[in-house]
């Protein structure tokens, strides 16, 4: 193993990991919420050990035996982690997570988030699928971590029997590809473009749409993200996405270009399609988790025009479309679970739940609006930087036509998040009791609102950044 120093972020969060699922057997059920605080502590530690690297870059660059570290990998790293930071946040302010159970909780949390990493480093197709099963496998467990809870049983299980249906035609799709070329090396391929080797690509392309949500295989994400404890859910809706698009950029853009393959039309395909199932079915949604469930699912589609255009703006607005997805979704989630936390039954978050929460807590419900405006693309939020970036790349690649469709898609998208708003805002409540926020869900949604609306205003740092980050190896 060549340049085994390289992976020295996801190695140390795996070791850290296996200590937290050891820790569990000997901490007591009432100190679990030490084993989330050590669970973020770690991710942080995790997330400084990448910004050096990046900082290093003459040490902390380079190509192994199976992976690429870059600065576009990196970039993706540091989504992954911050995401993981802020879902842990959410985990201890959540009251129907086991505290018998944390530290097993905590170690699959951040065996994902190592998947994950290796998965955007990945450039051998073994890696890449031992990536993809390992992300799959602790993803799945976490969808059902509320035994008690049918809907999160029954998620679970959706999501696992649809995963491993992607996982063999994407196993299938990998023996394809080995049989034309000889290798499962992404690096250097050599191959005549026959129809096993585009038959093998198409198929390791449908796995890489499950785990993105990206239809037509996203028909597991509103049972699996309704049923999910809502901290999972906000997990689920982001790293595994931001993750698979970032390997997507890697494969489909710089090893193996869909527009060296005629392959570009089908990804505008993929990309209209998503954002359009999201959207319009997002309309009929009464249910908030389901709402941005199918809503997640729309942005898939948005960031999926960026590697349809096949160009240096549609790499950059990948990247920066997803910085700006996570603080967006955490957010949203985090109101989403405040507001459920003090309603009691299966109506916890239905639209009526959120029902006069301006009266009730005034700060939650500007944040959600503010959310749920980025979201759509409202300026000055960092939503419309995002959109114009993927918009722009659309237009300068010559697909007017998906660019239409996108403006289109979110115009829709504001009737249907305008509605939690007027909810919030125009609707009597029910209870006005005052509604608190705890000290780390409150953390998580001030660093949320600071993305939004800082890059919102003045984007410049982050276009600069993305644009440094937009550089790949080898």
């Amino acid at each position: 193993m060549s340049n085994l120093h390289l992976l020295s972020p996801e190695l140390a969060l795996g070791g850290m990991a296996l200590g937290l699922m050891v820790a569990d057997l000997f901490v007591a059920a009432k100190h679990g919420r030490l084993l989330y605080h050590l669970g973020w502590l770690v991710s942080i530690l995790a997330l400084v050990m990448v910004g050096y690297t990046i900082s290093n870059s003459a040490a902390g660059q380079g190509v192994g035996s199976l992976w690429a570290v870059d600065p576009m990998s990196q970039f993706f790293k540091m989504l992954i982690l911050l995401t993981t930071v802020l879902c842990l946040l959410m985990g201890l302010e959540y009251k129907d997570l086991p505290p018998a159970h944390a530290g097993t909780f905590v170690c699959l949390l951040l065996f994902s988030a190592v998947g994950m990493m290796l998965l955007v480093s990945s450039v051998d197709l073994l890696l890449t699928f031992v990536a993809l099963e390992l992300i799959s496998l602790t993803s799945f467990i976490l969808a059902g971590f509320e035994r008690r809870n049918h809907k999160s049983n029954e998620g679970s299980v959706k999501y696992f029997l649809f995963g491993a249906f992607s996982s063999a035609i994407m196993a299938y799709g990998i023996s394809l590809f080995y049989g034309a070329t000889g290798t499962t090396r992404l690096v250097g391929v050599g191959h005549d473009g026959g129809p096993m080797f585009l038959l093998g690509l198409l198929m390791i392309l449908l796995g890489f749409c499950f785990k993105a949500s990206i239809a037509p295989m996203h028909f597991w994400v509103p049972d699996a993200y309704e049923g999910a404890p809502t901290p999972v859910t906000a997990f689920l809706s982001l790293a595994p996405k931001i993750a698979t698009l970032g390997a997507m950029v890697r494969l489909f853009t710089v090893l193996l270009p869909a527009s060296a393959f005629n392959l570009t039309t089908l990804f505008v395909v993929l990309a209209a399609a998503t954002m359009t199932v999201g959207n319009f079915t997002a309309f009929f949604q009464n249910n908030v988790k389901r709402l941005l469930a199918y809503s997640s699912i729309a942005q898939a589609g948005y960031i999926l025009i960026g590697i349809a255009s096949g160009n240096t703006i549609g790499t950059e607005g990948v990247l920066l479309y997803s910085f700006v997805y996570v603080a967006m979704n955490i957010g949203a989630f985090a109101v989403a679970q405040s507001v459920a936390s003090r309603s009691d039954g299966a109506g916890a978050y239905d639209l009526e739940a959120f029902n006069g929460l301006a009266r009730r807590s005034f700060g939650l419900a500007l944040a959600m609006a503010f959310f749920l405006l980025s979201l759509s693309g409202i300026p000055p939020l960092a939503g419309f930087i995002g959109k114009f970036y993927i918009f722009s790349a659309a237009v300068q690649s010559g697909h007017m036509g998906l660019a239409v469709i996108a403006v289109i898609n979110s115009v829709v998208s504001v009737y249907y998040y305008m509605r939690v708003v007027y909810h919030m805002f125009f609707k009597p409540a029910a209870d006005e009791t005052p509604l608190a926020v705890g000290p780390f869900l409150y953390g998580g949604l001030a660093i949320a609102m600071a993305g939004i609306l800082a890059f919102g205003v003045y984007p410049e740092p982050l276009v600069a950044s993305v644009q440094a980050s937009a550089q790949y190896l080898p």
